[in-house]
This record gives structure tokens, sequence and C-alpha cells, in this order.
């Protein structure tokens, strides 16, 4: 993906015009990490924003006893590091680079200084932070009120992004345990039970979701 593409798609910057967006560009620079690398750490100072070219990201917190949360995977097309990039904060989570990635980077300094003399794309930044907040919300409840099996089935279906069968997602069973807060063997019993039901396929380090519509059915009313 080249950087006007990434650009094109987060809605900090679909609003630009192509001079003003090219303008930016100007200020970005792109940053390489291997498979693995630390892309940054919890509570790194905010210093910029950063779009995925190519690979995948991985965000994690830990608990004081050493537990590893996995917040979320981002990949190609979108965006990080919205929070510290406006409150100047520390980061809030780890950033792991799952594969050899690829990420646009955009100093704070003068992403802050673009977007001050052009106040209507802030909507955009407004209504992107309200959709974060929104989807935090949705995940609590998750967490209070469904079982594993529904958790586990909404979780792949937000991973698919409308993608149609048969659709291959690049997880683990631990990467999908770390992200629902549970142990790998729930995760794997329920997915070897789907598996048998012909719901999907598993291949190392790969789910192949067969029937979309059964995982939302799993969803809307349970196993």
């Amino acid at each position: 993906m080249k950087p006007l593409e990434l650009f094109r798609l987060h809605p900090f910057f679909s609003s630009l015009t192509e001079a003003d967006a090219l303008k930016l560009l100007r200020q970005t620079r792109c940053r390489r990490f291997a498979a693995g690398g630390e892309v940054f750490h919890k509570d790194d100072p905010g210093d910029g924003f950063y779009g995925v070219l190519s690979g995948s990201v991985a965000f994690t917190v830990d608990s004081v006893d050493g537990k590893e949360l996995t917040l979320n995977v981002l990949g190609p097309g979108e965006f990080f590091g919205e929070i510290a990039l406006l409150d100047g904060k520390g980061r809030s989570a780890t950033a792991l680079a799952r594969d050899a990635c690829e990420l646009l980077f955009i100093p704070r300094s003068d992403f802050l200084g673009f977007f001050i003399q052009r106040p209507q794309a802030m909507i955009g930044i407004i209504e992107l932070l309200c959709a974060r907040l929104r989807l935090a919300t949705d995940r609590a409840a998750d967490t209070a009120f469904l079982d594993l099996s529904r958790r586990l089935a909404k979780r792949l279906v937000w991973l698919l992004d409308g993608a149609p069968p048969p659709a291959a997602l690049r997880i683990s069973h631990a990467e999908l345990a770390s992200m629902l807060g549970v142990s790998r063997e729930r995760v794997t019993r329920q997915l070897s039970a789907w598996s048998g039901k012909g719901i999907l396929d598993q291949g190392r380090g790969r789910i192949i979701v067969r029937d979309r519509g059964a995982l939302e059915h799993v969803v809307a009313r349970g196993t």
C-alpha cells in the first residue's frame, strides 16, 4: 500500500484536498520493523501517529502479575496511536510487530501544527475517538454479559471485517485467548467444536471461516 492510498482510508485525512494531503505526506517518514520488534512500549511518550502500510501490529497490556492481554491487531490500511498523539501523554499499550512491518509515521508536532490550521478536519478526529470509545464500551459489556462462545464468535466476525467466506484469518489460538482474557485451552475447545460442525477449518496460525452466518447466529442466540 502506498502512503497516499493509506491517507484516503482514514477520517483524519480523507477530507483533505490533494494538495493538503501531499503537503502533510512530505512531513511523514516510513519506519520498518522486523517480526517481533517493538514499535513502542506502554507509557512511552506519544511522539507521533502510525499507519500500517504492510504487515500487522498487535497491541498488548500486562497485568500486575505478568499476564498479557492482547487488545487488538491491526493490518494494512489502519492507523494507531491517536490517543497519545492528541493528549501528549504516555502510550496506552505496547505495540509489537507480528511480522515484518512497514509503517508510516507522522510526528506529533507536525500533525498538530497542520490540523490546527484546518479546524474542519478535526471533526474526523472527534468521530474516530467516539467510535473507539463505543467499541471499548461494547467489549466491556461483552465481557460482563456474554459467554465465551458468543464472545469468540463476535471477535471472529469482527476480525473478518466483511470478507466473504471462505476467509482466512492469520491468528493463533493464543492470540485469540489473550484478546478475550481466557485460557488458550478454552478457545481451542470451542474452535474444535466449530471445526467439527464445518463452520471453520484450522491450520498452523490460521483460521479459515467457511460459514460466517453460523458465527453470527452464535452471536445473536448462543450455541
